[in-house]
């Protein structure tokens, strides 16, 4: 065993040579693209939702029925909270994506399927946040 150092510079492996290389950010980007269609269905629910808030409390004052009228702070609120868990939870996604199998499909369908899985969720959160039951619209039509 030589105790002497090693003449010139140690390569140390960096960049594209290394096994550890950055995953592309392409299946993020197309699960943004997708969930901003999601966000545009979120606001098509949030306002339909209010519509018919809107009606009940119309024909209920017809009817001389006691009803609250439509809070609509409450709508906005619900959809600002839909949107952003739509969007962190499409990030998140995408992110976790790229650890399974679905890191190797087409970029677009990965973007898609993390997109659909968060719009999802978000609109349980924007029924939760108006006071409706997920469980009970899907269970009970």
């Amino acid at each position: 065993m030589s105790s002497a150092a090693p003449h010139g510079p140690v390569r140390v492996p960096t960049g594209l040579r290394s096994g550890n290389r950055r995953p592309s950010l392409s299946l993020a980007w197309w699960a943004l693209a997708c969930a901003f269609v999601t966000t545009a269905g979120l606001a098509v629910i949030a306002w339909v939702l209010l519509v018919l808030d809107a009606l009940t409390y119309g024909v209920s004052q017809v009817f001389a029925a006691t009803v609250d009228p439509p809070f609509t702070d409450l709508y906005g609120a619900a959809f600002a909270i839909a949107v952003a868990v739509n969007l962190v939870g499409t990030l998140v996604l995408s992110r976790l994506a790229l650890r399974t199998s679905a890191a190797g499909w087409p970029p677009a369908l990965a973007g898609a399927l993390v997109a659909m899985v968060a719009g999802a969720v978000a609109t349980c959160a924007l029924l939760l946040a108006l006071g409706i039951n997920p469980v009970t619209v899907v269970t009970h039509g």
